[in-house]
């Protein structure tokens, strides 16, 4: 029952805060995750729909995005999205927009990043999402219900994904 009172003091803090609407969102908290087939730097593909009894942290982004790469090394260097890593429960799907797997690869392996990351040429997954603006965070319950959006780089609001990522995985 803690944990429970915990998460909701968590998001009536967290949703007004990270998940104001914009008007290039195409998704809003409580939609379900979108249908996507995404092919993956290690050679993987995933399914949206395989994804269903995980807490997902879909980062849409691009390594020529100067706030995702400021993002990218703020997931480096957190010890409390590190431990998020760990749980077996937790999915973290970066998508790369606009870039194909080779680009990607190399920006990530040049910075030391060991994230595996999708790719997204087209944009077509990413307009499930949105129309524009990144980077885009997404955190979807073991449901498959969008339960956070946000848009843009912040420490602060990166830190509050982490902590209600790690209420879901509570519950």
């Amino acid at each position: 029952m803690r944990r429970l009172l915990t998460l909701v003091a968590l998001l009536s803090v967290a949703i007004p805060a990270l998940c104001q609407s914009d008007p290039y969102t195409r998704v809003d908290v409580g939609d379900k995750l979108p249908t996507f087939s995404v092919g993956m730097m290690d050679g993987s593909t995933v399914e949206s729909g395989d994804l269903a009894g995980k807490v997902v942290w879909v980062c849409l982004w691009a390594s020529w995005c100067p706030s995702c790469r400021k993002e990218f090394k703020w997931f480096a260097d957190s010890a409390e999205f590190a431990a998020l890593l760990e749980s077996e429960d937790f999915i973290f799907l970066p998508i790369a927009r606009e870039e194909n797997i080779a680009t990607v690869e190399a920006w990530l392996r040049k910075k030391g990043y060991p994230y595996i990351s999708g790719e997204d040429p087209d944009r077509a997954i990413y307009e499930l999402f949105a129309e524009q603006e990144i980077p885009r965070n997404i955190l979807v319950g073991r449901d498959g219900t969008i339960a956070l959006h946000s848009t843009a780089y912040s420490r602060k609001s990166l830190a509050a994904v982490v902590e209600m990522a790690i209420e879901m995985l509570k519950n």
